[in-house]
């Protein structure tokens, strides 16, 4: 797939998870989850500038994709320990007693939440999903990919679908922005979610 077919595929594959957090009221863990993936998502295809990498090699496989997950969950576990809960700390004895408004008591409970431990684990969830994504739109492809690089030189073709595919590129981004829209739309007051 081309860019704006990877960015359809990662939004439809976003939007029922995104509902689902915001549903459960984890809106800071939400924002982070789409902004992270949408961030992760096209770096296998960077592989073109990398000297010795060949295009849809290990760079499109499950190995990179743990390897982007361990990674991530890393500086998840490092933005945890030296930013959220230093800040939620400082909310929480500083700027609360001042101020009592309903925004920043959310925002303090927001960032309370994010503790080293469940950002390293949304960071490993966000380098996973952020990589299979970007897999989820090439293996549909004609050329598809090897996944199981560099044990297994097997590829895998789902369909006949050509990634240059200006028609089926098109179709993923209208629906992939269709899905979040739906998405946002019924998690609005207009929806009549969160009065």
């Amino acid at each position: 797939m081309y860019r704006h077919g990877h960015l359809g595929i990662t939004l439809l594959i976003l939007a029922p998870i995104s509902y689902a957090l915001v549903q459960t009221g984890q809106f800071a863990l939400t924002g982070l989850l789409v902004l992270g993936v949408l961030i992760i998502e096209p770096l296998p295809d960077n592989d073109h500038w990398v000297p010795g990498l060949s295009h849809r090699g290990v760079s499109h496989s499950l190995l990179t994709a743990g390897v982007i997950g361990l990674i991530c969950a890393g500086c998840g576990w490092l933005l945890g320990r030296y930013l959220t809960v230093p800040l939620a700390h400082w909310m929480q004895t500083s700027v609360l007693p001042a101020t009592n408004t309903t925004v920043v008591v959310i925002a303090t409970e927001q960032l309370a939440a994010l503790t080293p431990e469940t950002l390293a684990g949304l960071g490993f969830v966000i380098g996973v999903l952020g990589i299979c994504a970007h897999l989820a739109g090439d293996i549909i492809t004609v050329s598809g990919i090897h996944p199981f690089l560099p044990f297994s030189r097997r590829r895998i073709s789902l369909s006949r679908l050509r990634a240059a595919s200006t028609l089926a590129n098109t179709v993923f981004l209208l629906l992939g922005v269709l899905a979040m829209g739906t998405v946002i739309f019924a998690l609005s007051p207009f929806a009549g979610a969160f009065p």
